[in-house]
């Protein structure tokens, strides 16, 4: 019996440790991310999508639009596609950051695809400092990122 228990015990922890990480509602707790779930919610992308998102993993079939959609409400970019610099400069002084590496960033698709390409350029280019601009709030435990 004490066996049974044990084996219950360890598959039940196992299962937790393997599910996906999906945010709480009470999680999207800045304006970027109440923006965030909006498109999340406009679009309809699907639960495992997310968890990858979350997870700062670009997925390989993305719901269209979906950056398209979070980088217009946070004004990154224009109506039209293109990217508004000062837009992004400003988000990551708000979190106590400095210079994007937008420069960096070779854009060569156009539409929706266009916003993905940006959102993945900054994330590799920029790391925590993009992370932080996105969600709109400094991570306090990246003790070396207020620095750059």
């Amino acid at each position: 019996m004490t066996k049974l228990i044990l084996i219950l015990i360890l598959t039940l922890i196992s299962i937790v440790s393997c599910t996906s990480y999906v945010p709480l509602d009470i999680e999207y707790d800045t304006e970027n991310l109440k923006k965030v779930k909006e498109c999340e919610e406009q679009k309809k992308v699907p639960e495992e999508e997310l968890s990858q998102w979350w997870e700062w993993k670009v997925p390989k079939n993305p719901t269209p639009c979906l950056v398209d959609c979070i980088l217009k409400k946070f004004g990154w970019l224009s109506e039209d596609g293109s990217i508004d610099n000062s837009a992004i400069e400003k988000a990551y002084k708000d979190v106590g950051h400095s210079n994007p590496s937008i420069a960096a960033c070779k854009l060569s698709k156009t539409g929706c695809a266009n916003a993905e390409e940006l959102f993945e350029c900054l994330l590799n280019a920029d790391g925590q400092k993009f992370k932080d601009a996105f969600d709109g709030r400094k991570d306090t435990s990246c003790a070396t990122c207020s620095k750059n």
